[in-house]
């Protein structure tokens, strides 16, 4: 979980008058620790991810103002500015979301937040700059219009933040410590994407670096432009909203940027705020509590929410800095924050019941131990997928499609297991040799019933792989001898094809003449199109067919 470093006078001046720390971890769902050397210094490490808007000082100070009835407001202007965004990004990293902060007071206290709040937004709520990426500007020294565009990698250079001669786009993606970090997310492009002013001056290289001429903050900015960029607005608008507060908690000024495309323009960051209804009779289930109506409109405005009463529900207006509000249990809890929850009251449970784990949970249990036997690693992949993982395996089976996916690397419902192990393999290539992992897990596979109709069925299964420099159809075999015999299971193999597999070193897995898995040795197109460096062999199993056979 995030955790941020604080200045305690830092946080004092922001919120105009003292507080009690050990409060502060309560509305803030955080453990704080002062620092042992320096007593000025706290520690805040996060319980969870779902507030972004509390990694720095500016959001928790926001937080502690609400909590103490301090009055506050944001407004955020029609500003005059006009970023031109070309198509070409569309294939590498096609959204972008801009601001403009102006008469900022920034110290070095102030500049350290901003820039742990830049970096903590893009490595967790941003899944290390894959779905946002933030870039900060010295804005007076932008020519404007501003164009968002790509170029080839030999075709263009500048010089990059902390440099003093200029590189090629490729030279950075060589040589730059965050060029090595990042360049993977962009060096499969054919084009890279940059950000240029109107006389020619490169601002950055997202989603990778600045330049040394604009992208460089210091004590005597006085005007910021900020800018994220990335592939979802779930993501970048979440983000910009939060950095441009921070400035603007520093007393900046916000003004807005027309993002301009051949197809439409907007206006960011947005200006209307989203809304929600919700009755008392809903708070009151989710927390248990019998509440006033205007008690829980007063604990809402101190979470941060605009409350206008309508009929018998409550409509509220969603701060600009949250995201995580979802439904009538996401204000309930804000509520449950607001009113303390050393003020609920114990109570006795009514009904005393004893559990134990099922046959199959048993089953798995047993399965894992001995899996671990054979000196595997067990792994937790995600049940959802995206479609590139199922193109790079080569998998074409039928799956189910999120209809309104948080992501699109969370867009199907995975139908096999290995390919999930694959990424896995593809993420740990610098690991040691031999890498021996197992998942046993749920994947949802389409069938059609007596009425042939299609129904969606959900499936028990078990994949163990081994990639290392010696890997063979052999040796994959013999772990499942080993397995299936330890079960007292009698198998048999059939030959037959499959493209993620090499051509004679596949077969299927039949028990009792009933095919239950698959087994070989992985393609070598497919391990390079994971980058995978070793040659890999695995079998995928139903655990389900297996539990039947005990």
């Amino acid at each position: 979980m995030p955790t941020i470093e604080v200045s305690r006078s830092d946080l004092k001046r922001l919120v105009g008058k003292s507080f009690n720390l050990e409060k502060i971890a309560g509305w803030i769902k955080a453990e704080i620790n002062v620092d042992e050397r320096d007593k000025d210094l706290i520690h805040v490490e996060l319980k969870d991810v779902n507030r972004p808007d509390l990694f720095s000082a500016e959001g928790i100070a926001r937080e502690i103002k609400l909590k103490l009835g301090i009055p506050f407001s944001y407004e955020i202007r029609k500003g005059n500015y006009v970023l031109k965004v070309n198509p070409k990004v569309k294939k590498v990293r096609p959204l972008i979301a801009c601001s403009v902060v102006k008469n900022v007071k920034l110290d070095e206290k102030a500049i350290f937040q901003l820039i742990q709040l830049q970096e903590k937004l893009c490595e967790n709520f941003g899944l290390k700059r894959k779905e946002a990426a933030i870039g900060i500007y010295d804005f007076d020294k932008i020519r404007w219009p501003v164009t968002y565009t790509t170029f080839k990698p030999d075709s263009i250079s500048f010089v990059p933040l902390g440099f003093n001669k200029e590189m090629t786009l490729k030279e950075i993606l060589q040589n730059h410590e965050k060029g090595k970090q990042y360049g993977h997310l962009i060096e499969n492009a054919k084009e890279w994407p940059i950000l240029i002013d109107s006389e020619k001056h490169i601002l950055s290289m997202p989603p990778i670096i600045n330049s040394e001429y604009s992208g460089k903050v210091t004590e005597k900015t006085r005007n910021v432009f900020v800018e994220v960029t990335g592939f979802e607005k779930r993501f970048v608008f979440p983000c910009l909203m939060i950095m441009t507060l921070a400035l603007a908690e520093r007393k900046g000024k916000i003004e807005t940027v027309k993002v301009k495309s051949r197809f439409k323009s907007m206006e960011t960051p947005e200006t209307k705020k989203k809304q929600i209804t919700v009755s008392k009779q809903e708070i009151e289930e989710v927390l248990g509590l019998k509440l006033k109506e205007k008690e829980i409109e007063k604990l809402l405005r101190k979470s941060g929410f605009e409350v206008k009463k309508k009929g018998k529900t409550l409509a509220l207006d969603i701060p600009y800095w949250r995201q995580d509000i979802m439904d009538a249990r996401d204000v309930a809890e804000d509520v449950a924050i607001t009113y303390g929850y050393n003020n609920f009251k114990a109570e006795q449970p009514t009904v005393i019941s004893f559990g134990k784990l099922s046959k199959e949970s048993e089953f798995k249990k047993k399965v894992a131990n001995m899996l671990i036997g054979f000196e595997a690693q067990e792994v937790a992949t995600f049940m959802l997928v995206s479609s590139d993982v199922f193109k790079k395996a080569r998998v074409k089976a039928q799956a189910l499609e999120v209809a309104n996916p948080i992501s699109s690397n969370y867009k199907f419902l995975r139908t096999m297991l290995f390919p999930s192990l694959l990424e896995f393999f593809s993420l740990n290539k610098n690991a040691r040799y031999p890498q021996r992992i197992f998942e046993i897990g749920k994947v949802i596979e389409i069938e059609k019933d007596k009425r042939n109709k299609q129904k969606a069925i959900e499936k028990e299964k078990l994949c163990f792989a081994i990639s290392n420099s010696r890997t063979t159809f052999t040796e994959i075999k013999q772990v499942l001898d080993h397995f299936l015999s330890s079960l007292g299971i009698v198998y048999e193999l059939e030959e037959t094809e499959h493209k993620s597999f090499i051509e004679g070193r596949v077969a299927n897995i039949k028990i009792k003449n009933e095919v239950a898995g698959i087994i070989g040795e992985i393609h070598p197109a497919v391990l390079e199109k994971f980058n995978i460096v070793m040659p890999t062999a695995l079998f995928e199993i139903s655990l389900d067919k297996l539990l039947k056979q005990r």
